[in-house]
């Protein structure tokens, strides 16, 4: 090691780079004296690398590794390798196909490559896995399996795409300029469902993004993006050299090259490299051969020449490839130079800016200004003026223009044409005066609302003192600095503030999104006023707020707010209105109220169906509350039925990572244990547990609601022990992730339930009234939750010998079950049932009889496991109250009876 000494790490490598590729490894390990944590070390950084140095500007041809045998054939789970798709710094891409027959399917398989099977290797493999489980949009290839081989390598199993990289599809097929644009936006909305998921690609080059034969863009490869929500901990964003270096210097933004801060804005510059290529055919950058020190210069302070301004110099310079260039965009050289001047050389300025905070403060807002083009609109990106609108008027209108122009001139002459005309300029300069200014304040809003979100990032800077940051210190930074920094701009501010608050939302964090939200609705009604889009997105975030904490009451005024507004500005039949249909009908659902809920979500269906189609990701929400219901009314084919359509829908358009599927997962294990397949549901339960919490984190509002689930699975089954371990661990977490909200009460219910089955009746009845009293506090009288609640509690008041006390009791239950679901409902038969107990211990015979008798055959006939359980409690009070009647075998009689079609009462 004393060589190694004298020379650093990054001699070694810039040297190993210079070898030809089958000599670099073995240079490494002498230089490193075989010392195995360094040359490991150095092996993973020059693949990282590798991408950098080479003279032409690709990627070495040839493995670092000898020669592997040919892999067709070898099996990853399920799957048979056919042939390598290609090779990166990372891993290897196979094609594969399906070997289990149990349906045909064709894959791509990442492996990590031989050699690197570092933690931080296996890590990023990971990483990636993640975030594609996360990305749900039909233009990300999507995840579909993941694992270990039987030699320890990580692999993901992706959607294969069988496709051209966008560049060579767009120029094999000489498409134009228009075709091109649209083909991108395409690509800024699979970009823009990546930064909504906290998600920053890095690598958005034209190899990355392949275009299927029917022309749809596929986003892949997110080896190197960096996942900035961190789930509870179980990921962060660490700014290291090593990470910062890991790119292709063609398509990397300034602050990649530069080692500064990485945030969404970089892919908004590379959006800007992308369609500086697409558009002219020329890199912004001449970088073949550069050093380090000199690539960094050239990204991080020279200005690229405009792409029509490439296109002229080509022009003037008789360049040999610029024929070919506008052939493959099937136009000329000057009307491709005309084409790009003006619009199209300023949305590529302002997206490839220096400062991340001037660029497009999204990828929709890119893709925006692009349409804009299209549609012959004014652009956000072009500095304005009147006769810039003018211009624009009067290309959108040509044809009308020109033939009022003409009927002018024969009927009145040139001169008073001229004076006409300048009436027209005057009344479009007033015009474009006004749209100038609202264009101007949305750039400004944009940039503003853009840079200061960029700045909430800085809380990672290694220049500012930091290392690695979770999405909630990036939302807390935010959230600090509002006040202080937008007290001058109420609509910048209330922007920002609805941005954090839903953000909080998403990390089911609902006490700290409510403040923030309340005061964005607030400057949003002063600004806009009570009737506005603006106004309505905040009352819906802000009723999800409430209906997270458990304040249903509020939860649903403010919902029926945002839905009426969306009724009038959107129609009835829109997609705005749909999603407050199915956010009301979530809280009425909350609050036991099942039909007004079930009417809400059919209707919400509908909408969708109609306006989206038959399999379109967001009719899983309705289908799985509408399963919900049926599974209450006890009608689990209906629910089943319902579940199933949702998890076809899954398979179609996301993993099994994705939160959708794990809910879906956990209510399919409901009803398959109602419906007495307790066998088949039990892995259900415990799969959806596990992917809970590795997914969304174990303190998760999803994953305690999944536990939960399990632990009254377990209790129904009689497995008391484990079910109290899982109860306890479930309410403890909800006591401290969501004290005020009401499903502790359902917490301590369940506890209460486990308690009496363990004959333990007094800490059962301590825990049911508790229950009792946060159900009280949040829920309606007639709640479901608080009618069973007061029918457990009367029935170990009944195991107590306290019969008078428990009357009480189950006459609120009885009440409360038949205004809410009516007198043949379970809930009402087993509380009629267990009064009828306590009267017969009172004497009371008369009473009791005809309650026992109607409850009995409801419960025992019932397609729940859960009913027929209860209808077993209830036959020894029916011979218990014939014994004190002193009629033994008429009880006999009655079981008998039940056995025939007449049920007879016996007498």
């Amino acid at each position: 090691m004393t060589e190694i000494r004298k020379r650093s790490l990054d001699e070694i490598l810039a040297h190993a780079q210079t070898l030809p590729p089958d000599q670099q490894l073995q240079f490494i390990r002498a230089a490193c004296d075989d010392e195995h944590l360094t040359s490991s070390h150095l092996q993973e950084a020059l693949l990282s690398r590798q991408e950098w140095f080479d003279s032409g500007g690709e990627p070495h041809p040839g493995p670092l590794e000898p020669e592997s045998p040919d892999p067709a054939g070898r099996l990853i789970g399920p799957y048979r390798l056919v042939r390598s798709l290609g090779q990166g710094g990372m891993g290897e891409v196979f094609l594969a196909e399906r070997a289990d027959a149990q349906f045909r399917q064709n894959v791509a398989i990442k492996l990590v490559r031989r050699g690197l099977l570092s933690r931080h290797v296996q890590g990023r493999l990971r990483q990636e896995r993640q975030i594609l489980a996360t990305l749900d949009h039909p233009n990300i290839a999507r995840l579909y399996d993941g694992g270990t081989t039987e030699d320890g390598t990580p692999y993901i199993v992706m959607e294969y795409i069988d496709g051209q990289p966008l560049d060579i599809y767009c120029d094999r097929r000489q498409l134009t300029i228009e075709q091109r644009l649209r083909l991108f936006i395409t690509v800024c909305a699979a970009v823009h469902r990546a930064h909504q998921g906290l998600v920053v690609h890095r690598d958005l080059k034209p190899s990355n993004i392949l275009v299927t034969p029917d022309g749809a863009p596929k986003l892949l490869d997110f080896g190197i993006a960096k996942m900035l929500d961190d789930r509870d901990l179980m990921h962060t964003m660490a700014v290291t050299h090593e990470d910062i270096r890991v790119m292709t210097p063609d398509h990397a933004s300034p602050e990649q090259i530069s080692g500064g801060l990485i945030s969404t804005a970089s892919d908004i510059y590379v959006l800007g490299v992308l369609l500086y290529e697409l558009l002219c055919g020329y890199k912004p950058f001449v970088l073949r051969g550069k050093r380090l020190a000199e690539l960094e210069r050239t990204i991080c302070e020279d200005m690229p020449p405009l792409p029509s301004d490439v296109i002229a110099a080509a022009e003037r310079q008789e360049h040999e490839g610029i024929e070919q260039v506008a052939a493959q965009r099937s136009v000329s050289v000057s009307k491709l130079r005309r084409q790009l001047r003006g619009d199209l050389d300023n949305i590529v300025t302002m997206a490839m800016r220096k400062e991340p905070e001037r660029r497009y403060s999204s990828a929709e807002q890119m893709a925006g200004d692009v349409d804009r083009y299209l549609q012959g609109l004014p652009i956000l990106a072009r500095p304005d003026s009147w006769s810039y609108r003018a211009e624009k008027f009067v290309r959108r209108h040509s044809i009308g223009v020109g033939l009022s122009a003409t009927l002018v001139a024969v009927l009145i002459g040139f001169t008073t044409t001229v004076y006409l005309q300048s009436l027209r300029i005057k009344e479009e300069r007033d015009v474009a005066e006004a749209e100038r200014n609202i264009a101007n304040n949305q750039r400004e809003r944009a940039e503003a609302v853009s840079g200061f979100l960029i700045d909430s990032f800085k809380v990672a800077d290694p220049l500012q003192g930091g290392n690695s940051v979770t999405a909630r210190q990036i939302l807390d930074n935010g959230a600090k600095r509002i006040g202080s920094e937008l007290s001058n701009q109420p609509a910048i501010k209330a922007d920002v503030l609805d941005t954090i608050g839903s953000a909080y939302l998403g990390l089911g964090l609902p006490e700290d999104a409510q403040p923030l939200i309340e005061q964005g609705l607030e400057l949003r009604r002063s600004l806009f006023g009570n009737d506005s889009a603006a106004v309505a997105s905040s009352l819906y975030s802000l009723n999800r707020v409430y209906s997270d904490s458990g304040d249903l009451a509020r939860a649903e005024t403010l919902a029926r707010q945002s839905l009426d507004i969306n009724e009038r500005k959107t129609g009835p039949a829109s997609v705005a209105t749909a999603a407050s249909l199915c956010r009301l009908g979530v809280i009425q659902k909350q609050k036991d109220e099942l039909a007004a809920a079930e009417k809400l979500f059919q209707s919400c269906l509908d909408i969708r169906r109609a306006r989206l189609g038959q399999h379109h990701e967001s009719l899983t929400t309705p289908l799985d509350n509408l399963a919900q219901i049926a599974s209450h009314r006890n009608d689990n084919v209906l629910a089943e039925k319902y579940l199933s359509q949702a998890l076809e829908i899954d398979r179609l358009t996301r993993s099994e990572e994705h939160p959708q599927y794990i809910r879906h997962l956990v209510r399919l294990a409901i009803v398959t244990h109602d419906l007495g397949a307790t066998d088949q549901a039990e892995p259900m339960f415990r799969r959806a547990v596990e992917l809970s919490e590795r997914v969304l984190g174990p303190e998760h509002p999803d994953t305690i609601d999944t536990m939960s689930a399990l632990g009254s699975f377990q209790m129904e089954t009689g497995r008391l022990a484990a079910a109290e371990q899982t109860l306890s661990r479930v309410l403890e977490i909800n006591r401290r992730v969501r004290p005020d909200h009401f499903y502790v009460g359902n917490d301590l219910e369940n506890l209460g339930r486990l308690a009496f089955r363990k004959h333990d009746f007094a800490r059962a009845e301590q825990y049911l009234n508790e229950a009792l009293v946060v159900y009280r506090r949040k829920l309606p009288p007639t709640s479901g939750f608080i009618a069973s609640t007061l029918t457990m509690l009367g029935r170990t008041q009944v195991e107590q010998n306290r019969p008078a006390v428990a009357i009480k009791s189950l006459t609120e239950a009885a009440a409360a079950w038949d205004a809410e679901y009516g007198k043949t409902s379970a809930g009402y038969a087993i509380a009629t049932a267990a009064r009828a107990r306590a009267q017969t211990l009172l004497g009371k015979y008369a009473e009791a009889e005809p309650a026992l008798l109607s409850a009995y055959p409801l419960l025992n006939n019932s397609a729940r496991p859960g009913d027929r359980e209860l209808a077993k409690d209830i036959r020894p009070w029916i011979e218990d109250l014939y014994r004190a009647m002193g009629r033994p075998t008429a009880a006999r009689e009655y079981f008998t009876s039940l056995s025939t079609p007449a049920e007879r009462s016996p007498r």
